[in-house]
């Protein structure tokens, strides 16, 4: 079935039954150009995978405090008169809150490009978020959340947090394989990550640029691991927290309570696409635990969990009442989890003893036969021959907002164009139709991985005339997109030559 995602250049796949490894592959090419093959241990990015590591260690840490539990609570925890934009929340936030997600407060994504932001800054940096949902009244996924998760583990452990999750959770798993995007791989058996690009070509995807998107929020998503490295880690949370060798890394309990639901998910993807009577076997995921989704399929019940990055997508799923664990990751999109889903669906019939109901064919066929089709989004190409509502110059300056910092626009008189710049980030824009809105064209390490489809200018009417004050940018959030205030004409440089 892999042979029919000409777009996904590497896989790898394990599965485990009852202690044993049923299965570890690679399948593919770890890149493009030296057409290496992908091995069992060859290292991909498990991206939101990462979370359950998170609260695994974090739980692991709080054991060792008689004081502290997963019900502290987050702003006395970390101190320094740490605030979140709401008193509601800063008064009765816990550590449960944030594994589980129900602050209500977005992702904002776009910050992590900023390359002033740090785990001992981010904190702080988040304090004027706003929430877009009562407190514990929905789910609002959040890397940001797993980000502080991150700050409260470095503060109660003393180091840093890849060296505490290395010696509490890698080493006595004998995961000696798995690293992390923060560290340097050069010379390991990595895979290289692919986004779709223009005309449906594959782009690399540069290690600096994920290196920093995942610095400041490692917690959320940093990991790289193996096919054989994750059958340990998916044994471990079917054994009650015991490695290979029988010894309790981490208490049964505490393992357990990761595993509890804690906050209920109104819309999954996955239940979109894989529910009664559309197609013949419900996939469902009901609520969100610790870095696990909570659900089932085929009766059983299941623990799983997506993982999406830039140029790479993962998914893990756990039968604990069967002792079936079942993993894969691989190079390239997966739009709507659709292949991922599709493989587990197939691999979990098998280890169940069941008759799949799906095949190689249907496999490659999906959505057909039980959709006409499927919206995939395909690489977006920016429009350039619309003129702007105003001379470009007027847009040039500095603009600034607490949570993000500052990003410059500023005029290239070589190519007559406006240019962003925020962080690792550069940008040329190019007019939309609407008025004082643009686009975004990424350059450098951003390329083709990280275009700004929706950049909106605001103004003020001083007198007569209508002078721009602010910025929006609505693709670093779309549903609470940051607004930057201006703060200079001149951005330094405000015209570049």
């Amino acid at each position: 079935a892999f042979q029919c995602r000409p777009n996904n250049p590497g896989l790898a796949v394990s599965v485990v039954k009852d202690g044993k490894i049923l299965f570890a592959k690679g399948y593919g090419v770890s890149d493009n150009i030296s057409k290496k093959p992908v091995t069992n241990n060859t290292l991909f990015q498990i991206a939101s995978l990462t979370k359950a590591f998170t609260s695994t260690l974090l739980t692991k840490q709080l054991d060792q405090y008689s004081n502290l539990s997963v019900t502290s609570n987050v702003a006395d925890i970390i101190g320094n008169g740490f605030k979140f934009s709401t008193s509601i929340r800063t008064v009765n936030a816990n550590i449960r809150d944030l594994m589980a997600h129900t602050l209500a407060i977005p992702s904002n994504n776009g910050m992590r490009l900023d390359n002033k932001l740090t785990r001992d800054n981010l904190p702080s940096r988040l304090r004027t978020l706003k929430s877009i949902h009562a407190f514990r009244t929905s789910f609002i996924y959040s890397n940001l959340n797993y980000g502080l998760l991150t700050h409260i583990s470095e503060k109660l452990g003393h180091d840093k947090w890849e060296n505490l999750m290395q010696q509490e959770i890698f080493n006595p798993l004998g995961m000696s394989t798995t690293s992390f995007v923060t560290r340097d791989n050069s010379g390991r058996d990595v895979a290289t990550g692919y986004d779709d690009g223009p005309s449906g070509l594959l782009v690399p995807v540069s290690v600096e640029f994920s290196r920093q998107y995942a610095s400041a929020v490692s917690g959320s998503g940093c990991i790289m691991s193996s096919a054989v490295d994750m059958t340990k880690w998916m044994n471990f949370h079917l054994n009650g927290g015991k490695n290979e060798h029988g010894v309790q890394v981490v208490n049964k309990s505490s393992v357990e309570s990761t595993h509890i639901a804690r906050n209920h998910i109104v819309s999954s993807t996955v239940e979109k696409y894989f529910s009664q009577p559309k197609v013949p076997v419900s996939t469902s995921e009901n609520n969100y635990a610790a870095g696990w989704k909570t659900g089932h399929y085929r009766g059983y019940r299941i623990l799983r969990h997506t993982g999406s990055t830039y140029g790479y997508v993962s998914l893990i799923t756990l039968f604990p009442d069967m002792n079936i664990g079942i993993f894969m990751s691989m190079t390239g999109s997966d739009q709507h989890y659709l292949f991922r889903a599709l493989i587990h669906n197939f691999l979990s019939d098998v280890v169940l003893g069941v008759h799949p109901w799906l095949n190689e064919s249907t496999i490659c066929s999906f959505p057909k036969p039980w959709y006409d089709s499927i919206h995939i989004s395909n690489y977006y190409v920016i429009s350039k021959s619309h003129k702007a509502s105003r001379p470009l110059t007027e847009y040039v300056g500095s603009y600034t907002n607490d949570a993000y910092g500052t990003l410059d626009v500023t005029y290239n008189t070589s190519s007559s164009q406006l240019e962003l710049k925020y962080g690792i980030g550069q940008w040329t824009l190019y007019p939309r139709l609407t008025h004082d809105q643009f686009s975004g064209e990424a350059q450098g390490l951003l390329q083709t991985v990280y275009d700004l489809h929706t950049i909106k200018f605001l103004s003020s009417k001083t007198s007569r005339v209508s002078a721009i004050n602010a910025v929006e940018v609505t693709s670093f959030e779309t549903s609470s997109p940051p607004v930057f205030t201006r703060s200079s004409n001149f951005g330094p440089p405000n015209v570049v030559g």
